[in-house]
């Protein structure tokens, strides 16, 4: 065994032992990757999302010399190459639509018309292919015609290259830096499903007074759709957590009391799902998730990866602690706003608070944004080893 190989064993050891709540011999730590680096190389944001080898090549150049466990993020989540072939309306990207330096888009419509919920509760898919991709697709406005046929093979065909180009990434990094990876898969809430593609934040607001059955019955319908694209993005790993986003289900974006009758029990549903095909979830709770904790906890143990960003840490330790693994302790304000000694002292009171009897990994707790510092981020992975052995 190559001194790589047995690094990424020992890195992949300390990573799960964490994930099942046990108490590794060091806190593992996730280096976030995001559009922050960009600002420090000779590139613009426009060159990084549609050159996916070259955004390889200045990740694996800028990873190379650190000490860290997983990485966490990409600087390029969406391939822009891939809508442009179908026409797509739901992004735009830097130096088409905006400055080259910009980040991308996501442009918000209703999509799903009131109207609509109706054949769409009763069968998801059909809708989503007959009525919702010539909605937002501009190539597939004639379903079953040679430009729309063209169309679905280009689109195909760019999915599949820019999966294949990072999963090769990957392997570049877990066999050459000896990086772990951190999840595997990806899906969504039921309600943010509704409410960020289809209905748009206002019309579900809109809906929560006027049609609330409906909003019901639609996310219940969406539920068996998020547990399969979970386990088929995921190719049926259970190794790594399942990533998962959360945007509408944050406190106070709604009120306790409708966010336990609309927002919990399809997402606890899909939670619960996946795990009873061992899947954990990584719940990515950016904002303040607080109040909702107890609720949380009802939860199957293990089942969840806990992500800690404004939520009320201490509480996220006594009500959580134990039964699933915290995720987090350093805002993503402090990367920007912050200082190196700030951050070092962030790190140490994380640690301190929350890693004591393992189960917990030392990242930020979001998305690193483009105006996140280099030294800050530097100085978080230095002091997470520095504080960060049991």
């Amino acid at each position: 065994m190559s001194d790589k190989e047995k690094l990424y064993q020992e890195r992949f050891a300390r990573y799960t032992t964490a994930l099942d709540c046990g108490k590794p011999d060091k806190v593992p730590v996730v280096f976030p990757i995001g559009e922050w680096f960009v600002k420090y190389t000779d590139t613009n944001m426009q060159e990084i999302y549609y050159d996916v080898d070259k955004s390889t090549a200045i990740i694996s150049d800028l990873i190379k010399d650190l000490d860290f466990d997983t990485m966490f993020g990409s600087p390029n989540l969406w391939w822009p190459p891939m809508f442009d072939a179908i026409g797509c309306k739901l992004y735009k990207f830097p130096g088409i639509y905006f400055e080259e330096n910009s980040g991308f888009q996501y442009i918000e419509e209703e999509y799903m018309k009131a109207e609509d919920y109706d054949e769409f509760i009763a069968n998801p898919t059909y809708w989503l292919a007959t009525k919702y991709l010539p909605r937002i697709c501009g190539e597939f406005s004639e379903p079953g015609s040679y430009r729309a046929s063209v169309a679905l093979v280009k689109g195909a065909a760019a999915f599949a290259m820019h999966n294949d180009k990072m999963a090769r990434a990957s392997e570049k990094w877990a066999k050459e830096y000896a990086v772990v990876p951190a999840t595997s898969g990806m899906t969504k809430a039921p309600f943010d499903t509704l409410g960020d593609a289809l209905r748009g934040t206002k019309g579900i607001l809109v809906d929560l007074r006027r049609r609330p059955d409906k909003v019901v019955a639609a996310c219940e319908a969406i539920v068996p759709h998020n547990i399969a694209y979970a386990m088929i993005t995921a190719a049926g790993d259970t190794t790594f957590p399942c990533f998962a986003p959360l945007h509408k289900g944050a406190y106070p974006f709604l009120s306790p009391a409708f966010w336990e009758k609309y927002y919990w029990p399809t997402w606890k549903a899909v939670i619960e799902g996946l795990w009873s095909m061992r899947k954990r979830t990584f719940f990515f709770a950016e904002g303040d998730w607080t109040p909702y904790l107890e609720k949380i906890a009802e939860l199957p143990d293990k089942s969840i990866v806990f992500c800690i960003d404004l939520t009320d840490a201490k509480k996220a330790k006594a009500v959580l602690g134990g039964r699933f693994c915290l995720y987090g302790g350093v805002p993503t304000t402090l990367l920007t706003y912050g200082t190196p000694q700030e951050v070092k002292d962030c790190v140490k009171k994380a640690i301190d608070e929350l890693a004591g009897d393992g189960g917990f990994i030392l990242a930020a707790g979001g998305v690193v944004m483009s105006d996140a510092k280099r030294e800050n981020i530097m100085a978080m992975l230095e002091a997470a080893r520095e504080y960060g052995v049991y």
